[in-house]
This record gives C-alpha cells, sequence and structure tokens, in this order.
C-alpha cells in the first residue's frame, strides 16, 4: 500500500497508458487491512525474543481469546527505518487527495479515491504504535501530513456525506495537537498553494489549521455542531507556541468568539458560553507566553473591544432583555446546548505529578507562581453525538446537536450569570486593552483619525506589556484519551466506507445492512 507512487514517472497522463489494476490494489488492501486491524485485542508493544534474538509472540500472549496477530506486529515497528517509510507513504499518498487536482492539465495524475481508509490506518498506527507519534514528531516534517487533512476538512465542510471524514480528521488533528512538539512544528511557513477557496494568507501552518477550522464553523454542514469543542481545543492546545499569527488567523478568531458570544449563541443554552472560555484561553495563551511577534491578534482584539466589554458588564438585566429580544416567546429553538448528555470530549485537569486538580484552582496557582509556568496535562475522550469538556470539579462545557427542539427554552438566571463571570478568563483581555486603547486612540487623536494600520502595528510592536498583565497562567494541553465509544465509531464508519465502495460488484448482501435508520414522529398521518 505504502510503497505506491501515485506520480508514478512524473510524466503527465502516464496512468492513461497503464491498466489501473494497481490502484484498484492498492485500495483493496487498504481496506483488508483497516478490516484485520480492526478485530480482536489491541497488540501489546513490548517485544520479546527468543535466545537467538529473533523477534516472537510469547505463547500466554498468542493463548489469549481475542489474539490478533496483525495488531501485535503494528503495536511492535520499532525500527527508525520502518517508521519513516510508513510515514512517507501515508504523506505521499494523501498530498494525492489535492495534487492531482492541482495540475496545468486537467486530469493528467492518477487520483486515488482511498484517502479515507489511509485515514484509518493512520490513526491505528496513532493509536497503538507509541513509538510511531513520537518518530512523526521529532525525526519527520508533520506538516506534511497536516496540509492534505486540512484541504480533506475543507473541502467537506459541506457535504453530508463525508460527516465521518471530518470526523475522522479531527480526531487525528485533536490527538497531535495534544503534544507539545506538535505546535513548535506547526510554526513553520505555509507556502503550499491548495486547489481551494480559502483565503490567501502569508503565514505558518497554525494559522492553515485556524483558518480551516473556522471555516468549518461559520460555513460548515450543521451536524458538526457537535465537534466545535474539539475544533476550539485544538487552536487552544497549539495557542502556547503560535509565535506570528497572520492578520487573516487573528481576524478570523476574533470574528469567531464574537459569533459565540453574539445573544442568539450565547442564550441558545445553558453551556454555550464555554466556546467563549476557550477561545478566551487561546486568547490569553498568545498574550502571555508569544505577546511578541503577534500583534495583529493584539490590534484585532482592540478593534473589538466592544465584544468583550459586553460580556465583563453583563448583568442578569440585560441577559433577560437580550435573551428575550433574540428569541421572544418561541418554544422551538434550532440550536439547544443542553439536549443530550452524550460524551464526545471529557477532558479532566492533572497537575505536573498526575494529581487531578479543578481548573480555576489552576489558573490561580499559575498566577501565585509568577513567571514559573507549570504544563497541566489534560486527558480527553472522544464519544458520541455530542461535545463536553470537562474540566475538573463542577465545570462541564457541552455543545450538542438538536435541530428543532421543542420545549421551554433557556432562560438566564442569577447563578447562570455567576457561572459565565466564573468560567471566562476575561482578566488578561481586560486589562491589555485598558492599557493600549488608550494609547491606540491618542495616536489617532494626534494624527485627526488618518492612521496607517501599519503605523498602529508598529506602535504595537514596541509597547511593552511586562508588569502590567496578570501573572502568566498555567498552561493547559488536552490530550485524547481512547475509549469505547471512539473504537465503535470507528469500526462503524470503516464498514460504512467499504460498504460504499464496493458497490460496483457488490458482495454485500444490501437488504440485511443498513446505514441509517427512519424515524416516524408520533401522530404523524404519511
Amino acid at each position: 500500500i505504502l510503497s505506491y507512487d501515485p506520480n508514478g514517472l512524473g510524466v503527465p497522463y502516464s496512468n492513461t497508458f497503464a491498466s489501473d489494476t494497481h490502484i484498484r490494489l492498492v485500495e483493496l488492501s487498504a481496506q483488508v487491512l483497516c478490516v484485520l486491524l480492526d478485530c480482536g485485542l489491541p497488540g501489546n508493544p513490548e517485544s520479546v525474543a527468543n535466545d537467538n534474538g529473533d523477534p516472537i509472540v510469547e505463547f500466554d500472549e498468542a493463548s489469549k481469546g481475542g489474539f490478533n496477530i496483525f495488531r501485535t506486529l503494528l503495536a511492535r515497528l520499532d525500527s527508525s527505518k520502518e517508521l519513516t517509510f510508513i510515514y512517507k507513504g501515508f504523506v505521499r499518498l494523501l498530498k494525492n487527495v489535492y495534487e492531482s487536482k492541482n495540475t496545468y492539465l486537467p486530469n493528467s495524475l492518477a487520483k486515488l479515491e482511498c484517502f479515507q481508509e489511509l485515514l484509518v490506518l493512520l490513526w491505528k498506527l496513532l493509536e497503538e504504535n507509541p513509538l510511531f507519534m513520537n518518530h512523526l514528531l521529532t525525526q519527520c516534517d508533520v506538516n506534511e501530513i497536516i496540509v492534505p487533512i486540512c484541504f480533506l476538512m475543507y473541502q467537506s465542510r459541506r457535504d453530508p456525506a463525508r460527516i465521518g471524514l471530518v470526523h475522522i480528521c479531527t480526531f487525528v488533528l485533536l490527538k497531535l495537537s495534544g503534544e507539545r512538539s506538535f505546535g513548535v512544528n506547526l510554526n513553520k511557513p505555509f507556502k503550499t498553494k491548495l486547489p481551494c477557496d480559502m483565503p490567501l494568507f502569508s503565514g505558518s501552518h497554525s494559522d492553515l489549521i485556524s483558518i480551516t477550522l473556522h471555516k468549518l464553523v461559520v460555513n460548515g454542514a450543521y451536524k458538526l455542531v457537535p465537534l466545535y469543542s474539539c475544533f476550539i481545543t485544538i487552536i487552544c492546545n497549539i495557542s502556547p507556541y503560535w509565535k506570528s499569527m497572520s492578520l487573516v488567523s487573528a481576524v478570523k478568531l476574533v470574528n469567531l468568539f464574537e459569533l459565540f458570544s453574539s445573544p442568539k449563541f450565547l442564550y441558545s443554552g445553558e453551556s454555550a458560553h464555554r466556546h467563549l472560555a476557550l477561545l478566551l484561553e487561546v486568547f490569553n495563551n498568545v498574550i502571555q507566553y508569544q505577546y511578541n511577534g503577534n500583534q495583529h491578534l493584539v490590534y484585532a482584539i482592540i478593534r473589538r473591544k466592544d465584544s468583550f466589554g459586553r460580556l465583563v458588564s453583563l448583568t442578569l438585566a440585560k441577559a433577560i432583555s437580550q435573551c428575550s429580544k433574540v428569541y421572544g416567546d418561541k418554544r422551538t429553538v434550532q440550536y439547544d446546548a443542553d439536549k443530550d448528555k452524550t460524551d464526545i470530549v471529557s477532558t479532566s485537569s492533572i497537575d505536573e505529578r498526575g494529581n487531578p486538580i479543578d481548573d480555576r484552582r489552576s489558573r490561580s496557582s499559575g498566577r501565585r507562581r509568577g513567571g514559573n509556568s507549570v504544563v497541566s496535562d489534560q486527558e480527553s475522550t472522544i464519544s458520541g453525538d455530542a461535545a463536553t469538556i470537562d474540566t475538573g470539579g463542577d465545570e462541564t462545557m457541552t455543545t450538542t446537536t438538536g435541530s428543532s427542539i421543542v420545549g421551554d427554552h433557556f432562560q438566564p438566571t442569577e447563578e447562570w450569570i455567576a457561572d459565565l463571570k466564573a468560567t471566562l478568563p476575561l482578566e488578561t483581555v481586560t486589562r491589555l486593552l485598558q492599557h493600549l486603547v488608550p494609547v491606540v486612540d491618542e495616536m489617532c487623536a494626534r494624527k485627526n483619525g488618518v492612521v496607517d494600520e501599519v503605523e498602529i502595528l508598529e506602535v504595537l510592536k514596541d509597547v511593552t506589556m511586562v508588569g502590567l498583565l496578570p501573572v502568566p497562567h498555567a498552561i493547559v494541553i488536552r490530550k485524547y484519551q481512547p475509549n469505547q465509544y471512539t473504537a465503535l465509531w470507528f469500526t462503524a464508519f470503516m464498514w460504512g466506507v467499504i460498504f460504499l465502495r464496493n458497490q460496483n460488484l457488490p458482495i454485500f448482501d444490501g437488504q440485511a445492512i443498513e446505514l441509517f435508520q427512519v424515524s416516524v414522529a408520533p401522530g404523524d398521518d404519511d
């Protein structure tokens, strides 16, 4: 599979002079390998050798019920040469999804259709081989695999048939984003030209990820709503290492904050404001740890200062008034953040010693420690059809889908306002605005309001915030944690792909397979 090169000899239309049996063989082989790696128990990554030094599988391991030799061999791959070959193969095949469309001569390059199977195989390696993740992040250029993943997500955002593809790409990004070296590697400049309508920007691969995820939120299918927390979590994980944010990314992230803080979204459910907490954490991470080089974000925050001011000054009376103005007396809500409690992302905070901590306590203790930032790893799990982040103690973030939910709509209360104020870390941004807004206003007044944007950026670049901002908080990283629901989802996704990709010569009984269920509402006459 991974030795195949869709570019061939590099001659345009060379694929038209050769049979497509090799491509079909690669696709079928990928499907067979997916099935073989999906059954049985996970393999033990600890290798065992006999007296001659040859690798073996011990009898006790092989005699277990559910033993799978393929998963065991996959888990025990440890040669640097083999791991590099595997990664380069994935990169070569996945890059074909945009390289085949990025040619001067139409259809001059062979196009692979097995990218979903390849992503499943990539996920299996990341999950079951502990050395592959470390090798990918330290010995390879991880950005090579990020570009096709972002391209697939961007192109599939409106296609209902590819919602599962967006899910698996999100899972891969979420797992990788839990590693510090991933965020550092993303600072490499992005120079690839992609055949899509993505806005032009001059920045890094961190910008590519944020622009892609922003597009999925503002212009994606409605069924992507459960992934919103995952999207923002990915950006949050990489934000402490984001050296220089492009203007496009900065504006889009602040626009995203405006979207989530708008009355229509903020009052859609009791827990809808949890997205804002993650976005504020993104801003705080960049301001506290990467202020130099991120004037674009600072300027974007200053321009939209009213959005942050409205949250700081929000009272119960204002909240009730805004909620009534948006929803009135409607009893049907198009989006409700509390309909379903099934977890898709749940995280619990732990300190550097592995002890569970409350997220709010970690922030306050980070302030007391001064400049010594402590990285606190958080374990994350993916499952179900809702998005929940549990940050320890009584904090829970949930986003769920719900098309046309009938019932009493959420009404703000004193307890909700208190929870919102306690959850949103607004202190860093507030102090930033208190110091920099007068600086910008004075500059504009001095020049009668005619100020070039470049001049403002230069002023912001020279301003120091040392001693003005709160003591840097602890860096919180949310790590993916395997669970049975994710495994079941991948099994269902894999078999759905295999079934739909083998319709020309039907090898399945279509009448015995249900891809979806049709529910009839009670009292429906049809």
